[in-house]
């Protein structure tokens, strides 16, 4: 497909969401990201258990790039101005950077819900923090492990056969997003392999080796935050507590898009999900919108509010779907999430 005109595009990060932009869009564009390489975060559980190595977790996309003819600078985006069209980095060089269109794409971070005391606790956002948080373990005895969606879960269930877990959940059940049916699960093979899950638990502060609760005192040697991901703030748009705040067609702003974790994407009352997949499909709806930007009609984005997961327990794992939930042993699961990522990671090789 070819462009009815030549526009300016700058993308800020390069994780799936802005990656997959990057695949699906016709024409050459400008990244802007701190590191030209694709993360796989869905390892991140395996890689701070000691059971993934460090070049299983990503892929290098300069020669992506290369092959694309996309300019990439090595930089944070720090600011937009949305009248001037401008985008502002952290860089001594190449501050200020003019668009026709922005694709938004900074990834998420952590939920701390204003709790004293969390920035005590280990997180795992991007390599970066991954590689701290598994070094700071690899001497502790008891970790706890706050928040039991998908990360929570999983990271909880890796560290078992090292360590004394204890994961704490606010909500009445572990998997809170998912259907009862896979809570059930989850919870049964985590208390199996040892794991102590506390729910209808909230945390009040945290201390140098305690996190004081609504149900108790926990110690711990360390403690991993699972509880959940906000947006990145970019000065210049729009945000709540989820994200950056969109339209029905995802843009931020008139000529401005937000997809993956930074965005919060809602449609017609349903709440998009801050997974991989999600960030899939709306990375190829807006590059669609923006190679027929000739036109300015944009359709609205319509998302998917059954969330689909493939959760793995080592060599046991469940792939839910709405209420649907399959449960299969063997490794076969580890196995399909392994081949996944392979294949996306395969996309982006030159």
């Amino acid at each position: 497909m070819l462009l009815f005109r030549v526009v300016k595009v700058v993308v800020a990060g390069c994780g799936i969401a802005g990656a997959e932009f990057l695949r699906h869009f016709p024409g050459e564009a400008i990244v802007v990201s701190p590191e030209p390489n694709l993360v796989c975060q869905a390892l991140f559980p395996a890689y701070i258990a000691g059971k993934v190595e460090d070049s299983e977790l990503s892929i290098d996309l300069i020669p992506f790039f290369e092959s694309r003819g996309i300019s990439y600078y090595p930089n944070k985006v720090s600011a937009i101005n949305t009248k001037y069209k401008t985008l502002f980095t952290k860089a001594s060089i190449l501050r200020d950077i003019n668009y026709d269109f922005a694709v938004i794409a900074v990834g998420g971070e952590n939920c701390t819900y204003g709790i004293k005391g969390v920035e005590k606790a280990l997180s795992f956002n991007d390599f970066k923090q991954a590689r701290k948080t598994k070094k700071r373990i690899e001497h502790a005895n008891k970790v706890v492990v706050v928040g039991s969606g998908i990360t929570g879960v999983e990271t909880a269930y890796e560290l078992a056969d090292k360590y004394k877990i204890t994961i704490i959940e606010a909500r009445n059940r572990v998997l809170p997003a998912m259907c009862e049916k896979a809570s059930l699960f989850a919870k049964r093979l985590l208390e199996k392999s040892g794991v102590n899950v506390v729910t209808s638990c909230k945390v009040e502060k945290i201390e140098k080796n305690e996190v004081f609760t609504s149900r108790g005192r926990f110690e711990f040697d360390e403690i991993l935050w699972c509880a959940g991901i906000r947006g990145r703030r970019i000065p210049g748009l729009r945000y709540n507590r989820s994200g950056i705040k969109v339209d029905e067609s995802l843009r931020a702003d008139q000529n401005v898009f937000a997809i993956g974790d930074c965005a919060d994407v809602k449609v017609d009352g349903d709440v998009a999900t801050k997974t991989a997949l999600e960030a899939e499909r709306q990375a190829k709806f807006v590059a669609k919108i923006i190679a027929k930007s000739v036109d300015k009609s944009y359709r609205p984005f319509s998302t998917v509010n059954r969330p689909f997961a493939i959760i793995t327990f080592g060599n046991r794992g469940i792939i839910v779907k709405g209420s649907f939930v399959l449960t299969l042993p063997q490794g076969l699961i580890y196995r399909l999430k392994r081949k996944i990522i392979e294949n996306f990671f395969k996309k982006f090789k030159v």
